[in-house]
């Protein structure tokens, strides 16, 4: 009978506690720390080997919590190392709920990072673990760009509702009012950033405020007089500003402008190197319509090899696109939550990709507009994520064959079949 090593590893940005079990729960030596460095992973390497043979072990599980990337250096770097052509060596990483909610049942220790390396060992040990970590060299810059792309997209959101509460401030009728389509279209921030205030706005004439708008917006507007008219309502109903605040909210509004402006060409330039980086895989994905190449490459970085899961159930899960089953005797919840315990990168690209594709797709368009009708709130968020599972049947179905879109095959009577 094979006998196993457990290693829960608590990884932080300059150490790395760690916390060694056998099978019967004794610990062959004391927990102790490393230099979070090549030197300090090679330490453990050698220890691991040395206790290895020592206790006859032919197996060396070794875990982290998926907490940032302090650990994947650590996790690199072990898989390359002797342990894996000497012991059969498997590596994890922890969702971290698991090991907090793992915690609960153990004896209360407190928050330190022996007792986390211990609470990972010990999960380790008891076994049903998840999927095992393997290193994807193929994958890994399409991803590091993707989950950039997804991180400034983050950041531009925050920036732009930041940017709305201070507008709020300059122009509290602005957004009710909405004169322009979106608050952030090029005549929109011309305006905001031409006028002073709501009073210098007021004090425009008609005729002079419909020349400013016809030239920003380069004549495209089908009724400028509207636009107009509804800016002149905007400066009647905003609330006025003290004037020792007016410079200090126009200053912040133009630094937030900048700021998301400098995000869009960031943006600009990282779809342009995710483009090229995707040259280097063959997918059948851009063959959806809706699926441009980021969100090809967002699926696909985020996916790897399609091999490594059995169904679309198990990417499903992966992506945290479940609904737990919340029941008790003869009670069942009218209600399910969706989990959200999985990647959340790929989780964010499915339900992006989602929205563009039933934008482009009417089989897929059809399916949205069933489910917005069922849903009882959040009318929009329900569809959109029920979309998304929806289309981790065909993404699992065109990885795994490598067949191009079919719609005749999407139709709503045979979603169930795709994928399966």
């Amino acid at each position: 009978m094979s006998k196993n090593l457990f290693c829960g590893c608590d990884v932080a940005v300059s150490t790395f506690t760690n916390w060694l079990l056998l099978d019967d729960g004794t610990e062959p030596v004391k927990s102790f720390t490393l230099d979070n460095n090549q030197l300090g992973a090679q330490t453990l390497v050698e220890k691991l080997g040395s206790l290895a043979k020592e206790h006859c072990v032919s197996n060396i599980l070794v875990a982290t919590e998926a907490t940032s990337m302090y650990d994947w250096h650590l996790l690199e770097f072990l898989s390359e190392s002797k342990l894996a052509s000497q012991f059969n060596l498997k590596l994890y990483r922890f969702n971290p709920k698991w090991i907090r909610n793992f915690k609960k049942s153990l004896t209360p220790k407190g928050k330190t990072d022996p007792v986390d390396s211990f609470a990972i060992a010990e999960r380790l040990r008891l076994g049903r673990l998840p999927r095992e970590y393997t290193p994807d060299f193929q994958y890994q810059p399409l991803r590091r760009l993707t989950r950039f792309r997804y991180h400034l997209m983050q950041s531009m959101a925050r920036e732009k509702n930041f940017f709305l509460s201070n507008l709020f401030l300059k122009a509290s009728s602005y957004s009710s009012v909405k004169p322009f389509t979106s608050n952030f279209s090029a005549t929109s921030l011309a305006t905001i950033e031409e006028f002073f205030s709501v009073d210098e706005l007021a004090n425009t004439s008609v005729d002079d405020l419909l020349e400013f708008v016809k030239k920003q917006g380069k004549d495209h507007f089908a009724d400028a007089k509207d636009v107009v008219a509804k800016l002149k309502k905007v400066s009647r109903e905003s609330y006025r500003l003290r004037p020792e605040l007016k410079p200090v909210v126009n200053l912040v509004l133009a630094s937030c402008l900048n700021n998301i402006r400098c995000y869009k060409e960031t943006i600009k330039r990282v779809d342009d190197a995710i483009k090229e980086q995707l040259k280097a895989f063959r997918t059948t994905l851009d063959s959806v319509p809706g699926l441009g190449p980021v969100y090809c490459a967002g699926l696909i970085a985020e996916i790897g090899d399609i091999r490594r899961f059995d169904s679309q159930a198990a990417l499903a899960q992966f992506a945290g696109l479940t609904w737990p089953r919340y029941q008790s005797g003869k009670f069942e919840a009218e209600e399910s939550y969706l989990a959200k315990t999985g990647n959340e990168y790929l989780r964010y690209y499915l339900v992006e990709a989602a929205d563009s594709v039933r934008r482009h797709n009417a089989i897929y368009s059809e399916f949205y507009q069933k489910k917005y009708a069922e849903a009882t709130k959040h009318h929009h968020k329900r569809a959109l994520v029920l979309t998304a599972r929806k289309l981790v049947r065909l993404v699992y179905a065109l990885l795994s064959r490598q067949e191009l879109y079919q719609p005749e095959k999407c139709s709503l009577d045979n979603f169930s079949k795709i994928g399966s």
